[in-house]
């Protein structure tokens, strides 16, 4: 991973523009045309499978990908959140006009306009190959992603948390795989058109992890859950409701297993009902007795009398 600023602030005002250009044509692929002598702050960071650059500056300025340019082979898609100004990019018969903490995709296989002014944004680009898009990458040109949706929220967190520099190779390939998912997520979220297997295993993989969280503490609410996790809770109930049953029904289920494991040890033969009910979460005894019923065929006193 490398990481280094650019910067024009230190040219003289014919020099300014040139060395943009430069550094967009050979970076970025792409032709840029700004307003004379505006100078140009912004850190940028390369790595295998992963680019990623913030503009420091407010940018005023035209850049263009036309056809003649899609020689160079180049076939990354490019993620712009957009922090201050305005952004528009043109791809295809879509025009992408986001809002102030909006996501908009930029295409590199397809032909792009694109227009900012006093625009401040943070960028991510990847392999178009990693999000898996196959033949549904014009759908993602120029698509914009709103704010509010929470892998992009998440993505913009995990980028500016990355150190500027990762050394050890693993590090670096498993940073770049974090992003593609939620990228991945993102594109599913706003465009539907995410890719099915990606989004089936990160799914999965969500559900074992708060299913985890649960194993280790099976009080916990949705909640607390979902603010950990930083996902909603509708989110969280979507994900049981897939695998067939309800957040609420699973953590019950683990609190009853518990509080009979505790009725069958000999470690709490001493303590009441009522107080293996409360260590396994259960504010209501009656509450307690009824479940316990339902999912065991018997009473917490019948199952203690059984052991005994």
């Amino acid at each position: 991973m490398q990481s280094f600023r650019f910067s024009t602030h230190g040219l003289a005002h014919e020099r300014r523009v040139p060395a943009l250009q430069d550094l967009f044509q050979e970076a970025v692929q792409l032709d840029i045309s700004a307003a004379p002598g505006h100078p140009v702050a912004m850190a940028m960071n390369r790595g295998p499978g992963l680019r990623w650059a913030k503009m420091l500056s407010s940018l005023t300025a035209r850049m263009e990908r036309p056809a003649s340019k899609l020689a160079d082979g180049e076939d990354s898609v490019c993620l712009m959140l957009k922090a201050e100004g305005n952004i528009r990019v043109e791809q295809g018969r879509r025009a992408g006009e986001p809002r102030t903490g909006d996501g908009v995709f930029l295409v590199y296989r397809e032909p792009a306009v694109l227009d900012f002014s006093d625009a401040t944004y943070l960028s991510v680009r990847v392999p178009l190959t990693a999000l898996r898009l196959s033949g549904r990458a014009e759908a993602a040109a120029a698509l914009c992603i709103p704010r509010e949706t929470e892998a992009l929220s998440l993505l913009k967190a995990y980028v500016m948390a990355l150190p500027e520099e990762l050394a050890d190779p693993q590090l670096r390939h498993l940073a770049a795989a974090h992003v593609y998912d939620l990228i991945a997520v993102a594109l599913d979220r706003s465009g539907g058109i995410g890719d099915p297997q990606r989004m089936s295993g990160i799914r999965a993989g969500r559900l074992a992890a708060i299913k985890g969280d649960l194993a280790r503490d099976a009080t916990r609410d949705l909640g607390s859950i979902a603010a950990s996790r930083r996902i909603s809770p509708r989110y969280i109930q979507m994900l049981f409701e897939e695998a067939g049953t309800t957040f609420s029904h699973y953590a019950l289920n683990l609190r009853l297993d518990s509080a009979r494991r505790m009725l069958e040890s000999p470690l709490h033969r001493g303590w009441t009902i009522t107080a293996v009910a409360m260590e396994a979460g259960f504010g209501d005894i009656s509450h307690f007795n009824r479940s316990f019923r339902r999912r065991f065929g018997m009473s917490p006193s019948d199952c203690r009398r059984a052991m005994r």
